[in-house]
């Protein structure tokens, strides 16, 4: 039975962990809600920040629909032949309602302190400027559209993940979830 697991958190709040643990140890398939909008970005020579990212995602989404970038994700999905698929960065309702017709569709929240968030964004950094932004820049951009629709959402998640006290006991709560819902 084909299995979708949509992530909503806060920026660096520990979905991409999920997703590559879930790779690694399940043979999942990762899909990213920032990588057409990363593809883009870079094919403009334009810097890949957050803020770029957010800005492009809600001219995208009031110029072709709320759904655009989660229509694009549900026919990747509908084409891959991996039992287990997760979707990385889900942040609207509509979103959610796209990724429904996936089967066995699942959504799950990362619950992770601010704090440790903003020291995660550091040392990843994951998109142009996060090394060096300050801790007032890092949660000035989570007052973003993109960021209070994800707040939302994470309320209706099926499950919440606590990633705030180390790897093995994240890995624990995400197995015991996918075991769950085989």
């Amino acid at each position: 039975m084909k299995i979708t697991i949509g992530l909503v958190g806060a920026p660096a709040a520990g979905k991409g962990t999920i997703a590559a643990y879930l790779e690694k140890t399940r043979g999942a398939k990762k899909f990213r809600f920032s990588d057409p909008l990363f593809d883009i970005l870079v094919r403009l020579g334009i810097v890949s920040t957050r803020d770029n990212m957010i800005k492009l995602s809600e001219i995208l989404r009031a110029t072709f629909g709320e759904t655009l970038l989660a229509e694009a994700l549900l026919a990747d999905a509908q084409r891959c032949d991996a039992e287990l698929i997760v979707v990385d960065g889900v942040r609207r309702e509509g979103d959610v309602a796209a990724l429904r017709r996936l089967p066995g569709f699942h959504l799950a929240a990362i619950s992770t302190q601010p704090e440790l968030r903003f020291e995660r964004s550091k040392i990843r950094a994951e998109k142009s400027g996060e090394a060096t932004q300050s801790y007032k820049e890092f949660l000035a951009l989570e007052q973003r559209s993109t960021e209070t629709s994800a707040r939302e959402l994470e309320k209706t998640a099926e499950v919440t993940f606590d990633n705030n006290n180390g790897l093995d006991n994240l890995y624990r709560q995400i197995d015991e979830f996918v075991m769950r819902i085989s």
